[in-house]
């Protein structure tokens, strides 16, 4: 057996993350894939692993690791991100058969893309402490929990994906990054009211649908860019301005909420605008 692969059961616990500086990257790819149940589909030979040179989906730079590349691969079991060696730009591990907990707040600090949609990852996520030149993360359609800091989000970020998780409790939406372009949380179990006057700018996407938030609904100062904004399936109610909506808007879901009262669209956006479930009346304006 490899020296990694022994390495692992002579780690002493209570040093934690103390191991980490002085271990190879092939040992660090060692521990990152040790909790997956069928890791041959990346290292070959379980006893025997190749180096890392050789692993499926690991792009290698100057001798160092800088992508993996290990989407719908059907590897199953656990992955431990915390390992993953400081060279790291780039994970994307969707579609499999992933378990356990994330421990995001461990990082490698050049991470901009980690993707892990699509797998049975549970527990909380840490978002206080995610790389600070992190552009793109993808947690969705997982069984993640908890609750959301997204004032805390790192400023690069311009993609959040988090829907169909099992997070909880309120979000603040009036200090996301500058650059954020797509935020996605519907089907959750988030609660509370929500403010959409203070959205960045260059925001295209947010979908809040399917969740339990509730309370009224300001839409008079929507991004100038923004194409989808998904509010159904949720306990808002009240009326609702709806002129004032940004001409690129692509699709405006209020469905199945407890919005009441006369509003006023214009032509381009009549049609794009669900109410169904809703005690809306939509009018055109003339």
């Amino acid at each position: 057996m490899r020296f990694a692969f022994l390495f692992l059961d002579a780690v002493d616990s209570s040093l934690g993350r103390l191991d980490y500086a002085s271990l190879s990257q092939q040992a660090l790819m060692e521990m990152v894939i040790e909790g997956i149940a069928n890791k041959e589909k990346i290292c070959g030979d379980v006893d025997e692993p190749k180096d890392i040179e050789e692993w499926e989906g690991v792009e290698i730079e100057d001798g160092e690791v800088v992508e993996i590349r290990w989407g719908d691969s059907g590897i199953t079991g656990s992955l431990c991100v915390e390992w993953l060696p400081s060279s790291v730009k780039e994970v994307d591990a969707f579609d499999n058969g992933l378990t356990g907990t994330l421990d995001l707040a461990s990082l490698p600090t050049s991470m901009e893309r980690l993707d892990l949609a699509l797998n049975a990852f549970t527990g909380s996520i840490c978002l206080e402490r995610l790389p600070e030149i992190m552009v793109y993360l993808n947690v969705s359609e997982n069984a993640c929990c908890g609750s959301l800091k997204l004032d805390s989000l790192p400023d690069t970020l311009a993609f959040f994906y988090a829907d169909e998780n099992k997070f909880s409790g309120s979000v603040d939406l009036t200090r996301l990054p500058a650059v954020l372009e797509n935020l996605l949380l519907s089907i959750n179990q988030l609660t509370g009211s929500v403010v959409l006057t203070q959205l960045p700018d260059g925001l295209n996407s947010l979908y809040l649908g399917g969740n339990q938030f509730n309370g009224s609904l300001d839409l008079t100062q929507l991004p100038p860019g923004l194409s989808q904004l998904l509010l159904n399936h949720n306990a808002f109610s009240g009326t609702v301005d709806l002129s004032h909506l940004p001409r690129r808007l692509k699709g405006l879901f209020l469905s199945s909420n407890k919005l009441s009262g006369e509003v006023f669209i214009s032509d381009e956006l009549f049609d794009i605008v669900d109410v169904r479930n809703t005690k809306i009346i939509k009018r055109r304006i003339e």
